[in-house]
């Protein structure tokens, strides 16, 4: 049977290119998507996940806005600043509408309803999940996994000191550690550093033809201009697609090490705000991943969107 899966994102590039890939693979049923502020805001990240769907001709499966905001952030605490991308991606108009129930609603409902547990994948900040567990914290006992994008193992070296999902709330972000999951894996930037997508790979996918083939090439190689300007990838021509790792991890758990560990975040009026300890330890609860096989999640990822091709790349 397959897994059933929901998305928890803040839709830009590399969430669209998850969730493309979610609804290419038999193994995952992707249920829904939620949307959650982060990148942008969540009416944005609500109409990009709907359009990405849309794109692919997966208009069946729904997509529901959930929380604009931090859950409790402390009086005086910056501001998020968001993606430097454009709020809406360059994709067609969406065709058919966004839920008009609430994302936090949807989600204890359907916990509260089912008979099956489901798979729960957070790659934005993390305020929708901790709602959710807030509102019913038996919300947890419906969830078989999580797997969060978010965190940063090294600090002090070329990777920022925050990760962005975690840094974007970290109140939620603790909260979801707290909170009692069965099983929850964390996918750090430091992993998906190491998965990087290069220039010439981008021509691969678009050999294979297809329109989300093509869509994702055009958002990886806008993402490369962008972070081949960060330290941490010195002017290479390649970049991360952090949420893409984090659901191929589900279709593929050997494309990771993982490691057990504690992790801690940093919350409150710190000036670490939104800084995660993450210490190895054979007791810890949370599962890090670690140690990528890149060749094996490119070729993933290349297979997968090649199975998308729903009609003509849109002009």
């Amino acid at each position: 049977m397959p897994r059933r899966v929901i998305l928890d994102c803040d839709t830009g590039t590399d969430d669209a290119i998850a969730i493309m890939l979610a609804a290419a693979r038999p193994e995952l049923d992707l249920l829904a998507v939620t949307a959650v502020w982060g990148n942008h805001a969540v009416e944005h990240t609500a109409d990009n996940s709907r359009r990405t769907l849309d794109l692919i001709g997966r208009s069946d499966i729904p997509v529901y806005a959930g929380r604009g905001a931090p859950v409790a952030p402390p009086p005086g605490a910056p501001a998020a600043e968001g993606s430097p991308e454009p709020d809406l991606l360059p994709l067609p108009t969406a065709t058919t509408r966004i839920e008009p129930q609430d994302a936090v609603e949807w989600l204890v409902e359907t916990a509260r309803s089912t008979t099956e547990r489901f798979t729960l994948v957070p790659t934005g900040s993390m305020s929708n999940v901790a709602s959710a567990v807030a509102a019913d914290p038996s919300f947890v006992d419906a969830v078989e996994e999580i797997v969060v994008m978010g965190g940063v193992i090294e600090r002090g070296g070329l990777l920022p000191e925050v990760e962005t999902n975690v840094g974007y709330d970290p109140e939620a972000a603790q909260q979801v550690l707290d909170a009692g999951f069965e099983r929850l894996v964390l996918v750090p930037i430091d992993t998906t550093y190491r998965a990087i997508v290069a220039t010439e790979q981008c021509a691969t996918l678009r050999d294979d033809g297809g329109v989300a083939a093509g869509v994702a090439a055009d958002f990886i190689e806008q993402r490369i201009e962008r972070y081949r300007r960060l330290p941490a990838m010195r002017g290479r021509a390649a970049a991360p697609v952090h949420d893409a790792l984090t659901v191929a991890y589900l279709v593929d758990s050997t494309l990771v090490t993982l490691r057990p560990a504690t992790v801690r975040v940093h919350t409150g009026d710190s000036p670490t705000r939104g800084r995660t300890d993450i210490a190895f330890d054979p007791a810890g609860a949370v599962r890090v991943a670690v140690e990528p096989d890149a060749p094996r999640f490119f070729e993933l990822l290349r297979e997968s969107l090649a199975r998308l091709k729903p009609g003509p790349a849109p002009s």
